[in-house]
């Protein structure tokens, strides 16, 4: 009984051990008085103890035994705390435990509260609303997000490629048919999305090419019309057969035409300079622009000092900046074998992001040109009815 007591009453080596048992056990109920009665007296014990002792110290095991006492009063009614019963009747009494016999009593647990506490769901972020859910619009329209309160730090961002980047603004460009998501958020902390699709369609095109786009009469040669060279008719070049399609989305599309050759003639020249495509950019601000070219560079200068490469890097930055405003820009490659043009020209689209509608396949297919219908040669190398239908579709295809 001495060592017993020695090891539950010893002030030097317990005490902390008692007071953090104490402090771990849960908060107690008004109904559960003895379960506190039982803590008190664990926290108290001690203290009592050692005073009895200085002050009776013939009375060493009276004082002991009385104190073992007083605890065992106090934790007995530990085992069956009166709480209300799940099950009333004796049977489901013995059935939860045959030793809680008492009347109106079920054995309590007391469980150590787990050190893992979960983070806060986020509650409240607003989620945003488009101004228009669906619909067709003009290509670049800003679309307005909003929403209904928002919280002081908390930013709207919007998403293009289903939720892998996103983009901070409440208005969004319609750049492209596909789903536009829409959120709230707090630092790490997001609302749930909102989602909302479009078809854009484009008002001004602009076409930067060579005489596969337009080419005026060469009597001399056999090619008499004026539009691009080897089609039967107007309306049969790519030019003419992309227009017609973007008209029955929005019959007042305006078009511009505007010459490539000095650029596939003299980019290796230090006296060129792209600036002269600055002047039809301002005037016309066109919201989709086809580069179709290369057929007139020479192979030899790709990859001279003013390289190809260098070059056409800058044309394709000034197009997409120039303006301040979203822009569509499809490139194309060669219809002749221009092996090195077309490697720069997938290249650089391929790291700028700029859509590309490779023609590669048409490449010595004689399907595609003109060689039947001219005498002339230089005439003949040009697309035909089907070449420039050929053109026409893989651009279209790259269109939103």
């Amino acid at each position: 009984m001495n060592s017993a007591f020695d090891f539950l009453f010893n002030i030097d080596t317990d005490w902390l051990r008692v007071s953090a048992l104490a402090s771990r056990l849960p908060a107690v109920s008004p109904g559960n008085t003895y379960v506190f009665a039982a803590v008190l007296v664990l926290v108290l014990l001690p203290f009592l103890e050692k005073r009895a002792r200085q002050r009776y110290p013939f009375a060493r095991t009276g004082i002991q035994y009385g104190a073992m006492c007083l605890l065992a009063l106090c934790l007995w009614p530990v085992a069956c705390v009166q709480i209300e019963p799940v099950d009333k009747t004796t049977a489901g009494r013995e059935a939860a435990d045959p030793g809680c016999d008492t009347p109106g009593c079920v054995p309590a647990t007391v469980k150590r509260a787990s050190r893992t506490i979960p983070a806060p769901t986020p509650q409240g972020l607003p989620v945003p609303t488009f101004a228009l859910q669906e619909g067709t619009v003009a290509f670049g329209s800003p679309i307005k997000l909003s929403v209904s309160s928002l919280p002081v730090g908390a930013v709207i961002e919007y998403s293009y490629d289903n939720g892998k980047t996103w983009i901070p603004g409440d208005q969004v460009p319609v750049l492209s048919t596909g789903p536009i998501l829409s959120r709230t958020r707090i630092n790490e902390l997001t609302s749930g999305p909102s989602q909302a699709a479009f078809k854009p369609y484009y008002q001004r095109m602009m076409v930067i090419g060579n005489s596969i786009m337009d080419h005026a009469p060469l009597p001399e040669k056999g090619w008499f019309l004026s539009n691009g060279m080897a089609a039967s008719a107007p309306d049969k070049d790519f030019v003419h057969l992309l227009t017609a399609n973007l008209a029955a989305q929005y019959p007042k599309v305006a078009v511009r035409l505007v010459s490539a050759g000095n650029f596939e003639r003299q980019f290796s020249r230090s006296e060129y300079s792209i600036d002269e495509f600055n002047e039809p950019l301002q005037q016309f601000r066109p919201d989709l622009i086809i580069i179709r070219m290369g057929e007139n560079i020479d192979e030899g200068e790709v990859q001279s000092p003013r390289s190809f490469e260098s070059q056409f890097r800058l044309l394709l930055d000034r197009f997409t900046t120039y303006l301040g405003q979203p822009v569509k820009i499809v490139c194309t490659t060669s219809v002749w074998k221009r092996p090195q043009a077309d490697a720069v020209i997938r290249r650089v689209c391929l790291e700028k992001g700029i859509t590309l509608a490779d023609l590669g396949t048409m490449v010595g297919q004689d399907q595609y040109f003109a060689f039947r219908e001219y005498k002339d040669a230089s005439v003949g190398a040009h697309p035909n009815d089907a070449g420039m239908r050929r053109i026409a579709d893989l651009i279209w295809a790259k269109l939103p």
